[in-house]
């Protein structure tokens, strides 16, 4: 805490260490050259200041209290927050003697913490109102492929003719994976609140992998776009979650095939040092920064027209990072996607 008395009027007085330290001042300033000036505080608050003292000088108050900014040394447009005190204890101006007291001591680590809160206030807040929209379209979103799966097997009883019993089937059984994919995508969020996830690790087989999931989705991709995998190397087997690995490509993919109606979608990992990146990338419509910025949050769906919780890549964040990795995505409208994960890991390997 800083200490200082002086008379208004002469500029007289003293201070201690401390208060010339919050101010931004050398300990050998003179004292008129700090109170007359402020120079280190925002020009803002000097202002405040400046004010408490004229109306002081005309005997119209006598206690000013406030949280003012100061620039940090060598940091231009940077603050260290302060908090002033200052009282008159004399005031005799025709004696020449206007005399204040002033206390100030830095904030500066209350005031981040308040700031923190304030955000993780914010972000519970909205979390709060995304959680009960989601709740709300839940209905909706179990409600529309059970509706189909009823509906087109009712139809599968009354009608003999095949064409139209395959094209039933198809509804009925992508309405059935749809369905099953919201209710993992619910278990898995409640596993990660609870703390439950569970991983297991064992040798896998990169190129085996990345085909299965190539294969597996061929069927969903739209007639114009073409799935492939892009082999790094001839072989490559790592330590890691086969089915948490294969989860997260595969939710990539899905994203992917949603969202390109032409073009291609690539499949594929690189070495990068003592880390594999794996990667999708596609020709699709793209996302704009600011969806970017939000896209692995929970309960965010760029189209609000595609079904689906959007949980699925707040899921894989949640995998990517209990496996001591990262994620991300470089994607500009109109331009299509890359989304891709790293994962520190030994690649036993041999080279094309």
């Amino acid at each position: 805490m800083g200490y200082a008395k002086l008379n208004l009027l002469n500029r007289k007085g003293y201070a201690i260490k401390q208060w010339y330290k919050n101010l931004g001042e050398e300990e050998d300033t003179p004292l008129a050259d700090v109170v007359g000036v402020y120079r280190n505080m925002h020009p803002e608050d000097r202002e405040r200041i400046f004010d408490f003292y004229r109306e002081v000088r005309k005997g119209n108050r006598k206690h000013f209290q406030g949280e003012m900014r100061i620039c940090r040394p060598g940091k231009k447009n940077e603050w260290n927050w302060i908090r002033m005190n200052v009282v008159v204890t004399t005031y005799n101006p025709e004696e020449n003697e206007v005399e204040i007291i002033g206390i100030n001591y830095d904030i500066t680590e209350l005031k981040e913490t308040e700031k923190e809160l304030i955000l993780a206030r914010d972000k519970a807040e909205m979390m709060d109102r995304l959680k009960s929209a989601f709740l709300a379209n839940m209905s909706h979103e179990i409600r529309t492929p059970l509706n189909a799966i009823v509906g087109f097997s009712d139809l599968l009883v009354d009608t003999e003719n095949i064409e139209e019993r395959r094209e039933y089937i198809q509804i009925v059984k992508e309405n059935n994976d749809l369905l099953l994919q919201l209710i993992s995508d619910i278990l898995d969020l409640s596993k990660i609140e609870a703390g439950t996830f569970e991983f297991t690790n064992g040798d896998v087989d990169v190129n085996m992998l990345c085909e299965d999931i190539v294969r597996s989705m061929q069927m969903k991709v739209k007639e114009n776009v073409e799935l492939m995998f892009d082999p790094h190397l001839a072989e490559c087997r790592i330590i890691s979650d086969r089915n948490r690995l294969h989860q997260v490509i595969s939710n990539f993919v899905n994203n992917a095939i949603k969202f390109t109606s032409e073009g291609s979608i690539r499949v594929g990992y690189k070495q990068k040092g003592e880390e594999l990146e794996f990667y999708v990338q596609d020709t699709g419509v793209g996302i704009d920064a600011e969806s970017q910025a939000h896209i692995f949050e929970r309960f965010v769906k760029l189209n609000s027209f595609v079904h689906g919780t959007g949980l699925g890549l707040s899921i894989c964040q949640s995998i990517v990072e209990q496996m001591g990795g990262k994620i991300g995505v470089e994607s500009e409208p109109g331009k299509g996607s890359r989304f891709w994960f790293s994962l520190p890991c030994f690649v036993v390997m041999s080279e094309e």
